[in-house]
């Protein structure tokens, strides 16, 4: 198993590409963000709850693992966890190549044609230190010779610490069933949203319209997680008493590509062309 290390005097960052692009690790001000990633094992379909992956080229899941695009109808593997849906894409399962890689930089890379999609396609991350702060992009580009569907995301597992606070303002909240997929009904509302790692109750949001900011305050200090205007859908999820926090930025909610076209604008479907990619940043600042 190969592993990177980026570090600076603020961050560390350890990357375990082999393991589905993942970061294992993730420390600022020698504070652990994300719950690291301990064991020496990779099940790609029973995953660590730890750590950070890519959701590409979909995030959360797909209804029965039917995906309907321009009149056909295509049957992808349901997820064992998740049956008879789909579930988080399958770039996160699939082992990614080391294109560059420094103290303060890495460009990972992942090629897909397989059956859990039904088009060749690229998926990226580019890591970059930059003093305070941690800039991460991700790419998914379509290989393939007609248009796909594509979304992507972040799916982190924050560490709950004691005392720590996180903060988000959003203005839509989608209703979901008791399978975690949307229904199609939802509410709008601008809020601002605040979850306390000392509770732990369970957490299950879908919600859109959000503004890119989410701010974790901390003992030690404070991080702000600013995402691409094309991330403006927003994953809150913790089962009870976990010892982490989902807090995901994502293109799109649950089930969007089998929603009418009309709907896309909100629901956060996006369409390539072939040769076509869908980009987006995500910038991590650390304040002491």
């Amino acid at each position: 198993m190969k592993s990177i290390e980026l570090g600076n005097s603020t961050w560390q960052l350890h990357l375990l590409p082999e393991w589905g692009g993942r970061i294992a690790a993730l420390r600022a001000g020698g504070l652990d963000l994300l719950l690291p990633i301990t064991g020496d094992a990779f099940d790609p379909l029973d995953w660590p709850r730890a750590g950070a992956y890519p959701l590409m080229p979909y995030s959360n899941r797909l209804r029965d693992a039917r995906l309907a695009f321009k009149g056909v109808e295509h049957r992808l593997p349901a997820h064992p966890a998740a049956r008879p849906h789909t579930l988080h894409g399958v770039a996160h399962t699939r082992p990614w190549d080391v294109v560059s890689a420094d103290a303060g930089q890495a460009l990972i890379r992942c090629d897909y044609d397989g059956e859990h999609w039904p088009w060749a396609f690229r998926a990226e991350q580019v890591f970059v230190l930059a003093g305070e702060q941690l800039h991460i992009t991700l790419r998914v580009t379509n290989l393939g010779d007609t248009p796909m569907p594509a979304g992507l995301g972040l799916h982190p597992y924050f560490q709950r610490h004691a005392g720590m606070r996180a903060e988000y303002r959003v203005g839509r909240e989608w209703s979901i069933d008791a399978e975690y997929l949307a229904t199609g009904d939802y509410e709008d509302a601008l809020k601002t949203v605040q979850l306390v790692a000392d509770d732990a109750a369970p957490v299950a949001h879908y919600q859109s319209r959000w503004d890119g900011e989410l701010r974790l305050s901390y003992r030690q200090g404070s991080l702000l997680l600013q995402a691409s205007p094309l991330l403006n859908h927003f994953v809150a999820f913790a089962p009870p008493g976990s010892a982490y926090l989902c807090l995901e930025p994502v293109s799109h909610v649950a089930d969007a590509f089998n929603g009418p076209r009309t709907d896309w604008g909100e629901s956060g479907t996006h369409e390539l062309a072939p040769g076509q990619s869908l980009e987006a940043t995500l910038s991590f600042t650390w304040q002491r």
